[in-house]
C-alpha cells in the first residue's frame, strides 16, 4: 500500500511569493474524527515586528484576518459533520483565513473565498489547495464586500463573525438575496454579539431559521458559538441541519 503523501508545511509554504513575506507556523484543527492542517501567519511574531501597528494608530481596522476566531472553527466543524459536499458551491465571504471554506475545499466543493485582503485569499487559497480532498480549483474574489456584492449563485453561504458591525447588515442581506443558489442555504457563526442577534432577526423575515451553540476553543480563545442554518425553506433547513450535526430543538450540543 502506498503510503499517503505528506502535507505541505511551512517549507512550501515560504515558496510562496505571499505567504513566505509573513512569519508561519503549521497548526492543526481538531475537526470531527480528523484534523485540519493549516498554515498560517505566526500572529505574535508578526505583532512583535509592528508592521501593522502604524495604520491601525491612524484608524484602520486591525488585521483580524491573521487570527483563527473561534467561530470559524465552529463553522468548520459543522462543515465537517455534513460529510462530502462534491458539486457544492459554496462561498466563504469576510474569510480571512478561510477556515470554514478550506474544510469545504477538502470535502469537494467548489469554493469561493471573498475578501478584501489579498494577502488573507493567498492564504486561504493556498490551505484550501493542500487538502487531501480537494479535487476543484477555489476562486479568489479580492473586493469590499459591504459596498460590492460576489458574483455568482451558491448552494452554501458561509458568515463566520462578519456581522458585528451594524452597518455590515444591508451588505450581507444583499448578499443573502443575490448570491443563494435555489434550495441554498446560510451557515452563520458568532459569538453571541449583540450586533449579530439583531442580524438574525433581520434575516428571520425571510428566512427559516435554526440556532444551537458549541463551546469552542482555538489555543487560547474560547467561545460559545452560535451557529445558526439559515433557510428559505422548512424543508432544506431540516435536511442541511441533520448534516450539520444541529440538536433538533436548538441548545447546546
Amino acid at each position: 500500500m502506498t503510503a499517503p503523501r505528506p502535507l505541505p508545511g511551512v517549507p512550501e509554504a515560504k515558496g510562496h511569493p505571499t505567504l513566505r513575506r509573513y512569519p508561519l507556523r503549521r497548526v492543526r484543527l481538531p475537526v470531527g474524527n480528523a484534523s485540519l492542517s493549516l498554515v498560517v501567519p505566526d500572529e505574535r511574531a508578526w505583532k512583535r515586528e509592528g508592521s501593522w501597528a502604524p495604520s491601525v494608530v491612524r484608524g484602520a481596522e486591525p488585521p483580524y484576518w491573521v487570527r483563527i476566531w473561534p467561530a470559524a472553527l465552529a463553522a468548520a466543524r459543522a462543515i465537517a459533520a455534513a460529510g462530502a459536499l462534491d458539486g457544492l458551491r459554496v462561498l466563504d465571504l469576510g474569510c480571512g483565513l478561510g477556515v470554514p471554506g478550506v474544510q469545504a475545499a477538502g470535502a469537494g466543493a467548489a469554493v469561493t473565498f471573498a475578501d478584501q485582503s489579498s494577502d488573507a485569499l493567498a492564504f486561504a487559497r493556498w490551505n484550501a489547495a493542500a487538502q487531501p480532498g480537494a479535487d476543484t480549483e477555489t476562486v479568489g474574489v479580492t473586493l469590499d464586500w459591504a459596498r460590492a456584492v460576489v458574483p455568482g449563485a451558491f448552494d452554501l453561504l458561509v458568515l463566520s463573525d462578519v456581522s458585528y458591525h451594524a452597518q455590515h447588515h444591508r451588505p450581507l442581506l444583499r448578499h443573502l438575496s443575490e448570491c443563494l443558489a435555489p434550495k441554498g442555504v446560510v451557515l452563520h457563526a458568532d459569538p453571541h454579539r449583540d450586533a449579530a442577534s439583531a442580524f438574525l432577526t433581520a434575516c428571520r423575515a425571510g428566512f427559516e431559521a435554526h440556532s444551537w451553540t458549541r463551546a469552542t476553543m482555538v489555543q487560547d480563545r474560547r467561545a460559545d458559538v452560535r451557529l445558526t442554518l439559515m433557510a428559505q425553506t422548512g424543508d432544506d433547513l431540516r435536511a442541511w441541519g441533520a448534516r450539520c450535526g444541529a440538536p433538533v430543538n436548538g441548545g447546546r450540543k
